[in-house]
């Protein structure tokens, strides 16, 4: 069953084949040519995986053969952004591009997909900046505030997920990322109040940004 049509990036099976193919030849032509082409787009790696994941698991006939030309390409490009194989965001493309090929789902809800490929691309994202030597920054609390709800869905239907990627310590870094820029007393509640529903031993000191510079996001256990 497909997800809603207003979920984000929704790749229908009816489009499906033609988006992997399309992806995989657009990286195979480009990621040689240009330096911003060279690295892995983890959300979108991930996006295509867990929906081929998904379909294969209902019985529909899924490319597998785009699927593992692209994984095929791009575990390689990991390196450049210093993203080891025992990192959260490999371990995420591996696992879900894995669960592609096995016809085994990963998830069935919209909200656990969109927790997986979100926080895949953000590890990535914060990697990216370290490797081109800035100080890592975040700065989208609305994103942030939907990635909080959607981590709920991740823990309660998923827990071994939740904590095999580190869920609690790699928001903690987005959150204390986040609340180092200027936000209304609003917004800051917000996320405090959406990561404390998420983390029980929370703590008055746990997102004090004045106290550390966040200089990586967690590792996978």
């Amino acid at each position: 069953m497909d997800y809603s049509y207003s979920f984000q990036d929704n790749i229908p099976s009816s489009t499906f084949n033609t988006t992997c193919a399309n992806t995989a030849n657009w990286i195979e032509e480009n990621r040689d040519k240009f330096d911003w082409a060279k690295d892995p787009n983890a959300y979108e790696m991930v996006n295509l995986f867990l929906f081929g994941a998904k379909y294969s698991h209902e019985g529909k006939d899924i490319d597998k053969a785009s699927l593992a030309k692209m994984w095929e390409m791009r575990s390689q490009d990991f390196e450049r952004c210093n993203i080891s194989s025992s990192n959260f965001v490999y371990a995420i493309c591996q696992d879900s591009y894995e669960a592609s090929q096995s016809g085994k789902s990963v998830v069935n809800d919209e909200n656990s997909h969109h927790a997986l490929r979100k926080i895949a691309g953000l590890g990535l994202y914060l990697k990216q900046q370290q490797r081109n030597g800035e100080k890592p920054a975040y700065n989208n609390p609305q994103e942030l505030l939907q990635l909080l709800e959607c981590s709920r869905s991740l823990k309660t239907f998923h827990p071994d997920l939740y904590d095999k990627y580190a869920f609690e310590e790699n928001l903690d870094v987005l959150c204390k990322l986040q609340l180092q820029n200027n936000l209304s007393n609003e917004v800051v509640k917000h996320i405090q109040d959406s990561h404390d529903e998420l983390s029980k031993d929370f703590s008055d000191n746990n997102l004090d940004t004045n106290k550390e510079n966040i200089d990586d996001i967690k590792e996978q256990r």
